[in-house]
């Protein structure tokens, strides 16, 4: 399972609405979405900064929901979103599997 694919099906299931308000708010910052799939954990970041620590946790949640629906350790997707070793560290957990 590739972690990246992961991230890109998870990212494009949150829906219009709230990927529009997200790239909204990157351009304004000078990201690009590419960015955000190079780096997932970026989302985290960019979420907390721009909508507020307590929706960036909404969108580790519904990660974490997403991937345990796929069967994986929610405890290593919990921190897949939250920092660059987190990201590492399910990129080697799914390379396992």
């Amino acid at each position: 399972m590739d972690a990246v694919e992961l991230f890109r099906e998870f990212y494009l299931s949150l829906g219009m609405p709230l990927r529009a308000i997200i790239e909204y708010r990157m351009r304004r910052r000078g990201a690009t979405v590419s960015d955000l799939f190079e780096r997932p954990y970026l989302l985290y970041f960019y979420v907390s900064q721009d909508l507020g620590p307590h929706n960036a946790e909404l969108i580790v949640n519904l990660f974490v929901d997403f991937a345990r629906r796929r069967r994986i350790d929610s405890k290593v997707a919990g921190e897949a979103l939250r920092s660059p070793d987190g990201w590492r560290r399910f990129v080697q957990y799914l390379e396992g599997l």
